[in-house]
């Protein structure tokens, strides 16, 4: 007998070891109380590093911030006795792809899962009455939830971002009629990506404070001298965008501004280069005089060859004359230019592309009250407000403005003029119903996604054609070319735009997602949110043309002698260069040339229109060797030089590739038996012990 109880004595205290070796669940792990700081009933901050959280059932509340910043959760299970989400709680949780919410919940609240970059789907249970301000904004890789009938109330800026996102809804609900105003507001987002410090008109004031969250610029007007500028971020860094202009009136035409460049009287003693409103007298830059509410009548000076992108938007011009030599108007160029009643456009005019006059007194007025079919300016047809089957275009016609026929649907036949030799980017788009095309004699040009989303089978290309934009028809289409010849391919910058990869022809991949870079030994980099594989190729170049002359333009000085220049390009399957990276920015590390290792270091980039900025650039020691790292949301080339100051290496950070790789969560600290599996595993050893050691 005494031996039978020795003998389970032991075998209790074996099960009780093992039952101590048993693996940690995850779930289980991430319940540990050690991992969550719990004040009350509300969770204040969640300390663990799995990537999957149960929340204990004892929590009602998630604070604000309580798991924000925190890159190795890919899944969080909400209980029942949840009942709010405060703002930010998951904000910038960048790997996070899964979110279960409970029955207790009632919101989505305000910037909830903001900036969740990892986050591709989502069920909204019918327990959720409504999504607030924000609350999915920049979860750039979305791309479908849904939303049950029981949502009443969705802020209008709650998926802002979401470039990719289907909502899918029950017909008639309120999340069905926010679905069909997304989609509209969805084509404009890329204002939303181009402008640092961009606002929505339909923001209140009141939001501006969490609103500052999300938004890392600051602006402020700027004197010196005559000249007047805004601090903006550009390219990642605050900096002065100098109005280097006279404004004058001209005798005889009252409120008449005429912008002409200047050289800068003074320095402008703030961090940062200073840019050109107009560059070498030929370009508006992009978003030169973006909400300006200083402008009424203007006249553009001789010699301007191209108005950038966003370049008038949203500003107060009423009437503006664009001289002859423009050749071209950028994307949104006067896009809600709510004033701007009157303007002509020179004969020379080739190229107007999308959303350039959207939401402008000229053009709604036209829609609304025209009498004619088309609005016609200088031989460019910018809109159409006719519904009918089939449809010809005047002669004189000598460009078709980007979108401008885009979604009707009820065209079925389209007869072009000789005159025409510019179809615009997506300028039948979607015409699901058109199926006859009788081409012009005089086309040259057919423009990126021109006739995609149409009925078209086959189409016989005239001679004239030279160029042809990528899918400007379907793949279903079958092409014939009356010359014999294929045209040239060309691309529209708005298919180097990341966010637009359906503008690209992708293919389908298996491959991880993240950034292989090509060209240089022992170089880095991440792009934030990366939904696919991608390539960077750098490459060392003698090539100085570009960087010599912004450094001529914006610095009226020579670029440093010890100069090294490098040539970035990114791409996806496509092939096709991404320049315009948006709110993706990508971070790039690099070892620092020989020639500069003894200095401190300042990096300068070029921007699309070939203006200079600096970019901040930090130096650290990746693996034992020298580098250097930064971010930019603009892939061009890069020139790095020495400020003429000595570096100290005392102040270098020491870093891992396994740090810098951003492609999993770090390793796991050990985990903490739960106190279940404590309590059954000393109750077996103390019945063990009693069991050898009982005497009677």
């Amino acid at each position: 007998m005494k031996r039978k109880r020795k003998l389970f004595g032991i075998l209790f205290i074996i099960t009780a070891l093992l039952i101590m070796q048993i693996p940690v669940a995850e779930a289980d792990a991430a319940t540990s109380a050690s991992d969550f700081k719990v004040e009350g009933d509300t969770l204040v901050k969640y300390q663990g590093t799995e990537k999957s959280v149960t929340v204990p059932n004892t929590v009602e509340v998630i604070g604000e911030d309580a798991f924000e910043g925190n890159t190795n959760i890919e899944r969080v299970v909400l209980p029942n006795s949840v009942t709010r989400i405060d703002a930010y709680a998951f904000w910038g949780c960048e790997n996070l792809e899964s979110v279960i919410l409970g029955d207790g919940l009632i919101e989505v609240g305000d910037y909830v899962f903001a900036n969740c970059k990892g986050l591709k789907t989502m069920s909204i249970p019918s327990n959720i009455r409504s999504i607030g301000i924000q609350a999915f904004v920049d979860c750039v890789n979305m791309t479908d939830i849904d939303i049950p009938p029981e949502v009443i109330s969705i802020h209008d800026t709650a998926f802002d971002g979401c470039y990719r996102l289907m909502i899918h809804a029950e017909v008639g609900s309120i999340a069905d009629k926010y679905a069909k105003e997304f989609y509209e507001k969805q084509k404009e987002m890329p204002e939303y990506e181009d402008v640092a410090d961009y606002e929505s008109d339909e923001e209140n004031t009141e939001d501006k404070d969490a609103d500052d969250k999300t938004n890392s610029s600051d602006s402020s007007e700027t004197v010196t001298g005559a000249t007047i500028g805004s601090t903006k971020v550009v390219g990642n860094q605050a900096v002065v965008f100098v109005d280097n202009t006279n404004l004058e009136v001209l005798e005889g035409k009252e409120n008449t501004e005429v912008l002409e460049t200047t050289k800068q009287d003074e320095e402008i003693s703030v961090q940062g280069i200073p840019k050109y409103t107009i560059v070498d007298e030929t370009v508006v830059a992009d978003q030169a005089y973006y909400r300006s509410k200083n402008l009424e009548a203007v006249t553009l000076p001789e010699g301007i060859k191209e108005i950038g992108q966003f370049a008038f938007a949203r500003s107060s011009v009423k009437e503006i004359l664009l001289p002859d030599g423009v050749e071209t108007i950028g994307y949104g160029a006067f896009y809600h230019c709510d004033a701007l009643t009157k303007i002509e456009l020179p004969q020379t005019i080739t190229n107007v592309e999308p959303k350039t006059f959207t939401h402008t007194a000229w053009v709604d007025s036209f829609i609304q009250n025209g009498t004619e079919d088309f609005l016609v300016s200088g031989g460019v047809l910018v809109a159409y407000r006719g519904n009918h089957q089939q449809v010809t275009i005047p002669e004189g016609v000598r460009v078709i403005a980007g979108e401008a026929f885009a979604g009707h649907s009820e065209i079925s036949e389209l007869t072009l003029p000789n005159s025409l030799v510019t179809i615009g980017e997506a300028a039948f788009e979607n015409c699901t119903g058109l199926k006859n095309v009788f081409w012009g004699e005089q086309l040259q040009q057919i423009k990126d996604r021109a006739f995609v989303g149409c009925a078209i089978t086959t189409a016989t290309l005239p001679a004239s054609v030279e160029e042809m934009g990528l899918k400007a028809f379907d793949e279903k289409v079958e092409l014939k070319y009356g010359g014999g010849h294929i045209p040239a391919q060309t691309i529209e910058t708005s298919a180097q735009r990341l966010s637009n990869e359906s503008y690209r022809p992708c293919k389908d991949e298996t491959d991880e997602a993240g950034v292989t870079v090509y060209g240089v030994e022992h170089a880095y980099a991440h792009l934030e949110g990366a939904a696919r594989s991608y390539s960077l190729t750098i490459a060392e170049t003698a090539d100085k043309t570009n960087i010599e002359k912004a450094f001529s333009r914006n610095l009226q000085s020579e670029m440093p002698v010890d100069v090294v220049i490098y040539d970035l390009l990114l791409t996806d399957n496509s092939g096709i260069p991404i320049t315009k990276l948006g709110k993706q920015p990508i971070q790039v590390t690099l070892p620092v040339p020989e020639s500069l290792a003894a200095q401190n270091l300042r990096l300068f980039v070029v921007d699309r229109n070939g203006q200079l900025e600096e970019l901040p650039v930090e130096r650290v020691k990746l693996d034992g060797v020298d580098s250097f790292r930064f971010t930019t949301n603009y892939v061009s080339q890069i020139a790095l030089s020495g400020n003429g100051t000595h570096f100290d290496e005392s102040y270098i950070l020491e870093e891992t590739t396994s740090i810098v790789s951003m492609s999993g969560a770090p390793q796991k600290s050990p985990s903490v038996l739960p106190p279940l599996q404590w309590g059954v595993a000393g109750i077996l050893t103390l019945v063990g012990i009693c069991c050898i050691f009982w005497k009677r």
